[in-house]
């Protein structure tokens, strides 16, 4: 016969296990990461490390950039990023950071923009906890490489069951 499952008499019963909501950061390198010169329509991927799980929900993106640009995110599931098999292809979502029309100058050399309520369902299909971002210039204006032009992506994730 199986065990009775009885509360220890005060506050949440022992066999209760509370969701608890986990939000942190995970940020690209400034150094090393999206360094690249990219002319219009020209595309550098980044594999991002430091996810906690393999399926976070993405809640809002920050990008700090020394050159007023309109990028574009967009996010795979595996670091085989856009795959030309269709039934390959790890395609999850894509954010437009338009920062001569949405952001704002934060010092003479710095442009920011915030993006909230993203609510990007991401899940790391190959199971590195990593964040596959294909990063896009959309300006007509190259951006140009490290050092020049720093660009610093920050992701708020929640981490998933």
């Amino acid at each position: 016969m199986g065990k009775a499952i009885t509360a220890k008499g005060i506050g949440t019963p022992d066999f209760v296990s509370d969701l608890r909501t986990i939000m942190y950061t995970v940020s690209s390198l400034k150094d090393s990461q999206f360094t690249d010169e990219l002319a219009k329509n020209a595309v550098e991927r980044e594999n991002i490390t430091g996810l906690r799980s393999n399926r976070i929900r993405i809640s809002k993106i920050t990008i700090q950039c020394t050159q007023q640009l309109h990028l574009q995110l967009i996010f795979y599931g595996t670091d085989a990023f856009e795959e030309s098999e269709l039934a390959s292809d790890r395609y999850i979502a894509d954010v437009e950071l338009d920062m001569p029309y949405y952001g704002f100058q934060q010092t003479v050399s710095q442009w920011r923009m915030d993006l909230t309520d993203v609510n990007i369902d991401y899940e790391d299909l190959d199971g590195t906890k990593e964040l596959h971002v294909v990063l896009k210039n959309l300006s007509p204006t190259t951006k140009s490489a490290y050092p020049t032009t720093e660009v610093k992506v920050d992701f708020l994730c929640e981490a998933r069951a």
